[in-house]
């Protein structure tokens, strides 16, 4: 699978409250949000499964 640049707006606030939660688990910004996008699309997967 090839990785794709994708640009992400948002507000200052949340880019910091992002950073420390990046920084808290010993990820790069990017890396983090991936995660948390990876994540989230399991866990849609799997409600969906279950219906």
């Amino acid at each position: 699978m090839n990785n794709v640049i994708i640009t992400l707006r948002t507000n200052e606030e949340l880019k910091k409250q992002l950073d420390m939660l990046a920084l808290q688990e010993n990820r790069s910004l990017n890396n983090f949000i991936n995660t948390i996008l990876l994540k989230y699309v399991e866990e849609e997967k799997s409600k969906k499964e279950k219906k």
